[in-house]
């Protein structure tokens, strides 16, 4: 049995040779489009992750885009109430005193008060504004002091009231419910 085991031996090297060199030929060829499959493979992998690791990102993105109408909205309603409270940062702060200053006279005129003096002073800046602050002394009856403060309400931006001392003129005689007001009214202004 031996020896016939080794008598078909080497008529089957050969053949097998001719196999391993055909297979091994096909493997060669084949070699470029098995590594290009693999790239491929591998890409795609990694584009589904990431469209995976994107989905939330995506969403997120998608719903802006919906709520973009309302969105704006708020950003337009949000500017006007700005606009409304404060002076724009484009405007000197020293040209706005002077301004918020004649408005003040201006108010006081024509509430009937008697304005003794005004003056534009420093404000603090905080939380992205700054403050422009008037000083104010003038004389008003009770009425006339009401509606002064009734017509600042009214103002845009709007006009603060931030100190007011006010004292009666019963030593004069012919002061007769008069009113010395002494008073700090403030505006704000968006920083630039």
């Amino acid at each position: 049995m031996k020896c016939d085991w080794l008598a078909r031996l080497p008529l089957r090297l050969p053949h097998s040779r001719a196999g391993l060199t055909v297979g091994l030929s096909i493997l060669v060829a084949l070699a470029p489009f098995l590594f290009v499959a693999a790239l491929l493979a591998q890409q795609w992998f990694a584009v589904r992750d990431a469209l995976v690791g994107g989905e939330p990102r995506l969403a997120r993105l998608l719903g802006l885009r919906e709520a973009a109408d309302d969105v704006r909205r708020a950003r337009e309603a949000a500017e006007s109430a700005l606009a409304a409270a404060a002076y724009a940062g484009e405007t000197p702060a020293d040209r706005l005193g002077t301004e918020l200053q004649q408005r003040l006279r201006v108010l006081g005129d024509a509430a009937g008060v008697s304005i003794s003096g005004s003056q534009v002073i420093d404000g603090k800046e905080e939380n992205g504004f700054q403050q422009i602050v008037v000083a104010m002394s003038f004389e008003a009856t009770h009425e006339q002091l009401q509606q002064l403060l009734q017509a600042l309400v009214a103002q845009t931006p709007a006009v603060f009231v931030d100190n007011l001392v006010i004292t009666s003129q019963r030593f004069r005689a012919d002061a007769k419910n008069r009113l010395s007001v002494r008073a700090r009214f403030s505006a704000l202004r968006q920083q630039p």
